[in-house]
């Protein structure tokens, strides 16, 4: 186990979420499509700094120093602590966000589909046969950008930031 902290709040971070690596610890997230890693980097048996970098990449987005020598304890500038803080708590997040987007962008998709087969054509469609067949190849949802951005932009503030 290693500890963040600033000196008043401590994040425990369990060895179940740390990967041994060439340059230190890889601190595991909880979904694989969290696109940045975060690395303790240990140096001649203590810890330097976290860093934060895209998955196999050389740039380092952002550095958190260690402001002490120790190999279990980072205590980091205020600062810095709040930015690893909310990475942290973003990575440890139980919600799969990604699915659950996924899963609610087809569904009014979907029903939108079925509605309009089902009831205002008034075919004799099944639900699954929209799904399997037509989904994969409607819309042309490009020539929406704009109202897309706009709406995304709404979501994120709303259930995100």
């Amino acid at each position: 186990m290693i500890t963040v902290t600033n000196g008043k709040e401590f994040i425990k971070i369990s060895s179940k979420y740390l990967q041994k690596n060439a340059n230190g610890y890889l601190i595991k997230p909880e979904f694989s499509y969290w696109m940045i890693d975060l690395v303790i980097i240990v140096e001649d048996k203590n810890i330097t700094k976290i860093i934060k970098t895209l998955p196999y990449g050389e740039e380092v987005l952002d550095s958190f120093n260690n402001l002490e020598k120790s190999s279990h304890e980072i205590l980091l500038a205020e600062d810095d602590f709040r930015r690893f803080k909310k990475l942290y708590i973003n990575m440890r997040s139980k919600n799969n966000l990604r699915k659950e987007a996924l899963i609610e962008a087809v569904a009014q998709i979907l029903s939108f589909e079925y509605y309009q087969s089902k009831y205002l054509e008034e075919t004799n469609v099944l639900m699954e046969d929209i799904f399997e067949y037509e989904i994969p190849n409607i819309y042309d949802y490009r020539k929406y950008k704009t109202e897309i951005f706009k709406r995304a932009n709404e979501i994120l503030a709303k259930y995100y930031l």
